[in-house]
């Protein structure tokens, strides 16, 4: 009998461990698998990722935010589409941003600009997590648009990087001039040479009355003083 009653016991002890198991296994996230390691995945829209299974809905989702946000930041721009086109072949017309140079021109502040279009994104899941960047329709540099750690945002990035460059620019009211160098205290007294002192007439009268040939060798005769 119990030996009968061990038979019984051990078979639900171990189907017990099977769906503990399997629901560990699915709690998982899909990119920390074995088969998803050192992998690249290409994927044309977020949609297509999400539906893979490789990647988890939110690594797709940032993967694809931190990928626009990379093209919009690195990505050269052109003043005419044709040249865009030669060099990247998919383009699109964005908003250029204001230079100095074109608030000075005469052409309208609203002109378009085009950059190169992604074909979609490239994701990895690499040692130190899943990783994306920007795939175009040509071959780029791998300096231009490096993987970047879905874990973190680059749009943030950015702003956190306009922040402190911003910060580094002090504010009006807290410009202190000369404020290395200690304050000059002493007398100042200049010799009349080196006031430049012109001889020659002087007062509203004889100014009017002085003719151009007078004027003329008058400021030739003057000490120069640089």
């Amino acid at each position: 009998m119990a030996s009968y009653r061990g038979f019984i016991v051990a078979p639900h002890i171990f189907a017990i461990t099977i769906l503990i198991g399997s629901a560990f296994g699915a709690l998982v996230p899909a990119p920390a698998r074995a088969e998803t390691a050192e992998k690249t995945y290409f994927f044309a829209t977020r949609d297509a990722c999400m539906t893979s299974g490789v990647f988890t809905p939110q690594e797709c989702a940032a993967a694809f935010a931190n990928a626009r946000a990379q093209l919009r930041d690195k990505a050269p721009r052109y003043s005419e589409s044709g040249e865009c086109h030669l060099h990247f072949r998919m383009c699109e017309p964005i908003q250029a941003d204001a230079s100095i140079d074109d608030s000075l021109s005469d052409e309208p502040a609203d002109r378009p600009a085009f950059a190169p279009s992604a074909l979609g994104v490239e994701i990895v899941a690499a040692p130190r997590g899943v990783e994306a960047a920007p795939t175009l329709a040509v071959d780029t540099p791998q300096r231009l648009f490096a993987y970047f750690p879905v874990s973190r945002s680059y749009e943030a990035e950015i702003e956190d990087k306009e922040l402190r460059e911003s910060a580094a620019i002090l504010a009006p009211d807290r410009f202190v001039l000369f404020s290395k160098h200690k304050a000059f205290t002493g007398e100042v007294r200049f010799a009349a040479a080196a006031l430049g002192t012109i001889k020659g007439p002087a007062g509203a009268q004889t100014s009017a009355s002085e003719t151009r040939e007078q004027r003329r060798l008058r400021l030739k005769n003057a000490p120069f003083i640089p």
